[in-house]
């Protein structure tokens, strides 16, 4: 469920979160923010959703299931969403493939924790994209974050694990923390970073 450009998704009551579900609902700090999550044998998941303008809400959606889904706003439906409506270039099953053509990981070794800045492809200008072991979620103690147009920033420690994809090659990777980080690109070490480290492609 993407909200368009300023308005607040938050969980509701019936959203499942971490702790008691396989798939976590979420909302994602991206922008736009949006909400995804999982449903199924009848299930019910809810938000709250205030609009940039009042009483003029811009939501669109995503559904890459099987069954359809009915959309509630404040009581009425507001759309019946069906099956694969709005799946071009969207990733939402936890279980799809990759969304870039590389795919990149980043693990804590031993002690410590460290945010990390990600670029890739020529000059760094190629975007990311979450992939399982990416924390996106407001829920997060320390969110991780694609940019709108470039780049990913995140946190990872003590033996944690995020994972991206993108459309190019990894360009740069910095190490603001105090945990060593391995960087994996295509499941192959690119880089092994220390504290204070960064790291630039010479290939690009």
């Amino acid at each position: 469920m993407y909200g368009g450009s300023g308005p607040d998704i938050e969980l509701g009551a019936e959203a499942d979160t971490d702790d008691s579900a396989s798939y976590e609902d979420r909302v994602i700090l991206d922008d736009p923010y949006y909400a995804e999550g999982f449903v199924g044998d009848n299930g019910v998941d809810s938000y709250q959703y205030r609009p940039t303008v009042l009483d003029d809400p811009s939501l669109s959606f995503v559904n890459d299931g099987d069954v359809p889904l009915q959309v509630y706003l404040d009581g009425e439906l507001y759309e019946t969403v069906s099956p694969d409506q709005g799946t071009e270039n969207e990733r939402v099953d936890p279980e799809a493939p990759s969304t870039g053509q590389n795919t990149v990981r980043v693990e804590a070794v031993g002690e410590g924790a460290s945010n990390y800045t990600l670029s890739a492809g020529e000059g760094g200008t190629a975007a990311f994209f979450y992939e399982s072991r990416a924390n996106p979620g407001t829920t997060a103690e320390n969110p991780d974050y694609t940019g709108y147009v470039s780049g990913a920033y995140g946190f990872v420690g003590s033996g944690g694990v995020d994972t991206y994809s993108s459309d190019g090659l990894l360009y740069s990777a910095e190490n603001n923390g105090t945990a060593t980080l391995r960087i994996y690109q295509n499941d192959e070490l690119w880089a092994t970073l220390e504290p204070g480290e960064s790291e630039e492609s010479s290939n690009q």
